[in-house]
């Protein structure tokens, strides 16, 4: 189990590294550094997935499309739909948003609750109602407040809920669909790379960065495998806390790389929010001890 949690901790870490590492290759715009991003990641995504012996599963995703060929449309839109969230978590360091898109995250988990309760039919436990009206308190104050809520806080906590209820909608899942998402937008990187992108400028970019744009694929992929291995290793209790982890880190690299501040207005509301993500932290923590007594107690 502490394998499991080290390499939970790893992955976060590392994504954390890679929501500060735009500033590192500026001057390099938004869609440079997202392609970039991906088509370094891709060959370590293959790499991760021979590693993970779980190639059957491309295998089977292709023999999908060949019997559905629509199918491969709903391949197509579940990759749009990560690659907008990917595009925002490069764009908001650049831009002096990155705490708002952290609140995004934070509020990722509840509005995963809310989701559950609206399409699935899930029940709201005590600490969820209590988070989710916290949460909502929050959002109408920071609406009130600030006439606004931030358009990339709702792009992340509505916009994973609707790709997540998707794919399960598609059955495409597990590894296979991450490799999937990865190829089509990989794919279109290199057309507009092909397309965009002199051959000038392609080896500017590499020899202004020869570290740094390799080492974001590195990063990403090694990020990616250590959050795979440890789903598999922990119990889902501990490793859906251990998701809060990530967030933090990112509202940390916020406030002390980037140098981003709460103004007054946003502190009761910001509150709020982080308040129903502590409810769903006691939640999980009781439940998760309820787990490990009972398993105990059978063996």
């Amino acid at each position: 189990m502490y394998k499991g949690i080290l390499l939970s901790l790893t992955a976060s870490c590392l994504f954390g590294l890679v929501y500060y590492y735009p500033i590192l290759l500026q001057p390099l715009s938004v869609i440079d550094i997202f392609c970039w991003r991906l088509l370094m990641s891709f060959p370590a995504i293959l790499l991760l997935v021979l590693l993970e012996r779980q190639w059957h599963t491309i295998i089977e995703l292709w023999q999908r499309i060949r019997q559905q060929p629509l199918f491969l449309l709903a391949l197509i839109f579940s990759a749009m739909l990560v690659a907008i969230q990917m595009l925002v978590f490069v764009w908001a360091p650049l831009a002096g948003r990155a705490l708002s898109t952290s609140l995004g995250y934070f509020m990722l988990p509840l509005t995963m609750v809310i989701c559950g309760r609206v399409v699935y039919k899930e029940r709201f436990s005590f600490f969820q109602k209590i988070a989710v009206a916290l949460a909502f308190s929050g959002v109408i104050l920071e609406v009130y407040l600030t006439g606004a809520f931030s358009w990339e806080t709702v792009i992340i906590s509505l916009g994973y809920p609707i790709y997540f209820v998707f794919r399960r909608h598609m059955k495409i899942d597990g590894i296979a669909g991450t490799f999937s998402d990865f190829f089509f937008i990989a794919l279109a990187c290199l057309i507009y790379f092909i397309l965009q992108y002199p051959l000038t400028k392609v080896v500017n970019d590499i020899s202004h960065f020869p570290v740094f744009i390799p080492f974001l694929g590195m990063i990403t992929a090694i990020a990616f495998a250590a959050y795979f291995s440890a789903c598999r290793m922990l119990p889902l209790g501990i490793f859906g806390l251990l998701g809060y982890v990530e967030p933090i880190l990112l509202a940390i690299v916020s406030i002390v790389f980037l140098h981003e501040k709460i103004s007054p207005n946003h502190m009761i509301s910001y509150g709020l929010i982080w308040g129903a993500v502590c409810m769903l932290v006691i939640e999980g923590v009781i439940s998760t001890i309820r787990n490990i007594k009972r398993k105990r107690f059978n063996t």
